[in-house]
């Protein structure tokens, strides 16, 4: 939960209140996508035109790179927040359309199971300090998922229309081939992001170890020097006493009281 409420508030304030005013225009073409996995199944089951349909998805297609080129040229910089944001809106992206297609391709819902999982291993390398990254297989695999779910919901859209030969069936075949394909991909992604978790978890406890035994010397340290510094005053303190004595000894008015002493005894 904790790390829930982490991404959600470093998400926000990349929307609203980034460091840097320019990345304003990167953060919010990621967030496109989450808006466009809102928008694509309400068009798809309003029936909206084709060309409304097409030209959103189109446009969701490219923001992945422009939201990239765009905290380069623009912004200026590239960073963990972006990267963050950018990883976040394409899962949401993905798993709102394959919720809004499992009513037509019910096929989706392991592909749905998986990319949930994924993002479960990844909050929790957040939640131990870590830092999730995208590997290739990562990117590559969200090309033939978005594709089929792009396809699947195009069918809907066209209904029974033939268009240039294309068919309603013929979509759904392509749509489910793909998706049924994915999941092979997204089954070694899922590997290679635990064996990534474990690897960090690995780490994080090396470095709070290391931690624990450098406190602990530090501690041992100032024990030692304490100690030191306790043997030292002791032994000033002797010396300190010593010539104390040794000076009232020494002293011409002691010494001149001592002889009188000795005097009178002598009488």
């Amino acid at each position: 939960m904790d790390a829930i409420k982490n991404i959600t508030k470093k998400f926000i304030k990349g929307l609203f209140k980034p460091e840097n005013k320019l990345s304003l225009i990167p953060n919010w073409l990621s967030f496109s996508r989450v808006i466009g996995g809102i928008m694509i199944p309400i068009m798809a089951y309003t029936n909206a035109p084709i060309s409304m349909l097409f030209g959103t998805i189109s446009f969701l297609s490219i923001s992945d790179f422009l939201d990239g080129l765009a905290a380069r040229k623009i912004a200026k910089e590239e960073t963990k927040e972006g990267a963050m944001m950018d990883a976040v809106s394409d899962k949401i992206f993905s798993l709102l359309l394959i919720i809004g297609i499992l009513p037509i391709l019910p096929v989706f819902a392991l592909n749905g199971i998986l990319e949930g999982i994924i993002a479960l291993i990844n909050a929790k390398i957040l939640a131990k300090g870590g830092n999730p990254k995208s590997n290739f297989l990562g990117k590559a695999k969200i090309w033939p998922l978005s594709i089929s779910l792009i396809l699947g919901y195009l069918s809907l859209a066209i209904g029974n229309i033939n268009i240039l030969g294309i068919t309603n069936d013929l979509l759904i075949t392509f749509s489910t081939t793909l998706s049924i394909a994915t999941i092979a991909l997204q089954t070694i992604n899922i590997k290679q992001y635990f064996n990534e978790y474990k690897k960090q978890l690995k780490n994080s406890d090396t470095n709070k170890n290391n931690s624990k035994k450098n406190n602990h010397e530090i501690n041992n340290t100032n024990e030692n020097e304490n100690e030191k510094e306790k043997k030292i005053n002791l032994a000033l303190s002797k010396e300190k006493h010593q010539a104390i004595i040794y000076q009232l000894e020494n002293n011409p008015e002691n010494k001149l009281e001592n002889d009188k002493k000795l005097t009178k005894k002598t009488k």
